[in-house]
């Protein structure tokens, strides 16, 4: 440092009180923002608003509603829900639920309407009557209803009937699904279900409100659990290493600042908390009290030499020691910095807010560091630092450090030994670097919410039990647009939807449950040829009798129930017309025989189930007007001439489809986009993006070129969240080597010494990610962040083992055994921080996040490979190429 540097300092610490008191001030201050703070785990959020499949989503969501929904699934330990009393029991919780302000019209078993069709009329009720009392004639009569329509199956009620789910969609947008009152909501929508049905079902609750709800719980729960865990395992670990209170004592302080400094101006600056903010005070505990701990092993080692001193001349040691390492530590707070700052520049919102509150904790960290602790060690006075026996540590005659540390002279004589094998060193390095390049290829990219949880949790059972018993809980939603409803409604057009619908969900195995717009135009259809012959409808000349063109009337009174049609409110019966519908009973053996044979000949395949075959024959006899359960396309068949007569007649069905049935189509009668919902069980991108990759195929071979189809939906979002956190990985990563090569670069006026700086980093950074792909652990959110935290923090051993190098070399000229007494200072505490550090992050394994968990445990990994690379390959770089900047002083 330069002669008005070392002026300042000593006029800085004249007066060490007023230090200790504006730090103490200003960490008040910071506390008393603590209690404002919020938490919002959305994962819309995580995803800039600007992004494509977000501004989709939103488009979707504006035109057809929100697709924010609470999924309640009952499951039925004994028996199956086709019980009275467990019907009445679902009707009661729906009307609990239902009176919670932001809840929309529920969708279940229970409050669906029903259609049926009575003549040339359409008669809707309730699927459950109001009066239903659970009789065994109720219960069958409600079983054949809900069976009589496949757009029930795996939506309202399980295939094995021993579930049923209950659809509570909240009114909001995607982005507020993260909001305090929307995570109210569901809990009281959760716990409702839980005191209602205990005894009776097993209730599973998710969703993506849900899973903000539970990542929320589940991040309250991790503050309170490891901050003071990772706190306890720093204490313990200064303690063992310097066995005296005040080095264990103040690193910690200085952590505690930073922490409070950093946590209390997130809600200073109205930034709420997310999954990774639980990381903030977890590294800023184990990368901060590094600084503190290299100050206080120079103070120590210095004291231990110089004894006697009065209080100016203890001043003086520690401004001497502030000159000594101050480069050393700034550099090393500087390259952190620069390794968080680099999340600022993604686009992962949760991601950049943590870049910019972790830099701000680690440049308070610094700042504390040489301040605050030199303050309270001049405080204190130059006493001599006893250990915990009350002994005073007493140096030799020699005055050397070296004879005073066995543990730091065994560990030289280690690193000696390995530094004189230099062609070994460069070899292993190499096969490692070679291993990892192929462990780096079996990195598998992934962001499923659902995964951030173990799978003995409530919310992964909970989407576990919709995958397997209904559809799932991935959604993608699949418009179809036209510049008029006129060509949105064309037989070729809808039947190209149709198409589409029917070949995800018989061909593409990810696709659990497709329904959308064509499903109801199908069944109108149905209902209003129950009565034909299953080979097609005559002609038939126009009719003066009262009704339309088309023959259609309403049920009086009751077709104005017909108020909402959305997801599952449909059924179908028609006592009236079954004697007409019923199977004839007059087949002989060999009709009969033959009939199945017909009806086998006409699946995909031979291999036809039960349920198939018997839908087959419906479509063969026209049993309950399954022949027409399509989307007229025909002219023919239907008694027409032309493709306009069928679009007209489908204009006809949306006039009795004129309640609500905004959920599928932005106009009930003129559409010009209609929508349909497809549900994934597939959990992975791969498998998602399978999916995606089989529907614009599809389009783009059998849709007319007049028909824009858009593909979005909750499963698109969190697909751009994996591109994006791909993205967020290479260029953070980029980043910060880059700015850390230049910083050790300039501050040493060598490139050798950036080259050679960022070397032991680039060995563990492909370490880690090999890691990670022999392990089969996801680059997630969360292990994304791994390199770049890895960079900021491993950095600190390499410049401190290059300062210590560099002294030794110029005290001796670069003789004698300036190698060794380089390992001798440096190595115990480059040593001691890894191994704080790596403690520290090895904490977040009892997180409730997988995530979390596998960050912790790879950052402690690399905590432990840059120490090891820095004392092993640094050393052996060194003596190899023997740089100029080593025994340049500037």
């Amino acid at each position: 440092m330069e002669k008005s540097d070392e002026k300042f300092l000593d006029k800085f610490f004249k007066h060490p009180w007023p230090v200790v008191i504006v730090i103490g001030l200003l960490t008040v201050f910071f506390a008393l923002q603590l209690p404002r703070a919020q938490l919002d785990n959305n994962n819309y959020r995580f995803v800039p608003s600007n992004d494509e499949a977000r501004k989709v989503s939103t488009y979707i969501d504006d035109t057809f509603g929100s697709s924010s929904f609470v999924l309640v699934g009952l499951e039925r330990k004994y028996g199956t829900v086709f019980d009275g009393e467990f019907i009445n029991l679902i009707r009661k919780y729906i009307e609990q639920i239902e009176d919670i302000e932001i809840v929309g019209d529920i969708n279940s078993i229970v409050s669906s309407d029903y259609i049926a069709g009575v003549g040339d009329s359409i008669v809707v009720e309730k699927l459950v009557p109001d009066d239903f009392s659970g009789t065994p004639g109720e219960i069958a009569q409600l079983k054949e209803r809900i069976l009589s329509w496949d757009m029930y199956k795996k939506s309202l009620i399980s295939d094995d009937f021993t579930a049923t789910q209950v659809l509570v969609p909240l009114e909001i947008d995607a982005d507020d699904a993260g909001r305090p009152e929307v995570i109210d909501s569901f809990i009281r929508i959760r716990d409702i279900a839980r005191e209602m049905f205990d005894g009776q079902a097993i209730v599973y609750v998710t969703g993506l409100p849900v899973i903000s709800a539970t990542i929320n719980e589940a991040v309250r729960a991790d503050l309170v659990l490891m901050v003071p865990l990772v706190i306890l395992v720093v204490l313990l670990i200064l303690f063992f290493s310097f066995r005296r209170l005040t080095p264990v004592i103040l690193p910690l302080l200085t952590v505690l600042v930073a922490v409070i400094w950093s946590m209390g101006a997130m809600p200073l600056f109205d930034i709420k908390l997310s999954v990774i903010s639980t990381v903030l005070p977890v590294i800023l505990v184990a990368v901060g009290s590094a600084y503190g701990i290299h100050v206080v092993t120079h103070y120590i080692e210095d004291m231990s030499i110089k004894t006697g001193l009065n209080k100016d001349e203890h001043r003086e040691l520690v401004v001497a020691l502030l000159r000594k390492i101050g480069k050393a530590v700034f550099l090393a707070a500087l390259t952190t910095f620069v390794g968080f700052s680099s999340f600022c520049f993604t686009s992962v919102l949760p991601i950049r807010e943590f870049g910019y509150f972790s830099s701000f904790g680690v440049l308070a960290s610094f700042i504390v560091a040489v301040t605050l602790i030199p303050s309270l060690l001049l405080i204190r006075g130059p006493k001599a630092i006893r250990n915990l026996s009350g002994n005073k540590k007493q140096a030799d005659s020699s005055g050397s450090a070296d004879s005073q540390d066995a543990l730091s002279g065994l560990m030289a004589d280690v690193f000696m030994a390995i530094a004189r094998k230099r062609r070994f060193v460069i070899f292993i390095t190499a096969v490692v670097a070679l291993i990892s390049v192929y462990g780096v290829s079996k990195v598998v990219i992934d962001n499923i919410f659902v995964e951030y949880f173990r799978s003995t949790t409530d919310i992964s059972r909970s989407d576990r039990f919709i995958r397997e018993k209904f559809g799932g809980s991935k959604i993608v939603s699949i418009v179809a647009q036209a510049d008029s409803p006129e060509i949105l409604l064309r037989p070729e057009s809808l039947g190209a939807m149709d198409s589409l619908n029917a070949y995800l969900e018989q061909r593409v195995p990810e696709v659990g449950k497709v329904m959308g717009f064509t499903d109801l135009v199908k069944r109108i259809n149905q209902v209003f040829n129950v009565d034909e012959s299953p080979d097609g409808i005559k002609a038939q000349a126009p009719s003066s009798a009262g009704g339309d063109s088309f023959g259609f009337g309403f049920g009086g009174e009751e077709a104005g129930a017909a108020d909402d049609f959305g997801f599952g409110d449909f059924g179908f019966d028609s006592p009236e017309t079954e004697t007409a519908a019923a199977l004839r009973t007059d087949l002989s053996a060999e009709d009969l025989i033959a009939l199945l044979e017909k009806a086998a000949s006409s699946g995909d395949n031979r291999s036809l189930s039960g349920d198939e075959l018997i839908r087959k024959l419906e479509k063969l006899l026209n049993y309950r007007g399954m022949s027409y359960y399509e989307i007229p396309t025909d002219p023919e068949r239907y008694g027409k001439t032309s493709s306009e007569e069928l679009q007209r007649l489908v204009a006809n069905y949306l006039v009795l489809l004129s309640g609500n049935i905004s959920s599928y189509s932005n106009d009930p009668l003129e559409p010009t986009a209609i929508k349909t919902t497809v549900q994934l069980r597939a959990l992975g991108e791969a498998d998602t993006n399978r999916a995606i990759g089989e529907i614009n195929q599809f389009v783009k071979n059998e849709f007319p070129e007049d028909i824009k189809i858009t593909v979005g939906g909750s499963a698109l979002v969190e697909a751009s969240l994996n591109r994006l956190v791909v993205q967020s990985q290479l260029s953070s990563v980029i980043i910060s080597l880059l700015l850390v090569f230049l910083i050790i670069a300039i501050s040493n006026h060598s490139v050798a010494a950036g080259i050679i700086g960022i070397a032991p980093l680039t060995i563990s950074i492909l370490i880690n990610f090999a890691v990670m792909g022999f392990l089969g652990i996801k680059l997630n959110i969360g292990t994304s962040m791994v390199a770049s935290v890895s960079v900021g923090i491993g950095i600190d051993y390499t410049i401190h083992y290059i300062e210590a190098y560099k002294r030794e070399y110029r005290a001796t000229g670069g003789t004698g055994d300036f190698l060794r007494r380089t390992f001798t200072t440096s190595g115990k505490a480059i040593l001691i921080n890894a191994v704080s550090v790596g403690a520290g992050f090895a904490v977040l394994i009892l997180s409730q996040f997988n995530m979390l968990r596998d960050l912790g445990l790879l950052i402690a990994l690399t905590m432990g490979t840059s120490a090891l690379v820095s004392l092993t390959v640094i050393p052996v770089l060194l003596l190899f190429f023997k740089p100029k900047f080593i025994g340049v002083k500037l």
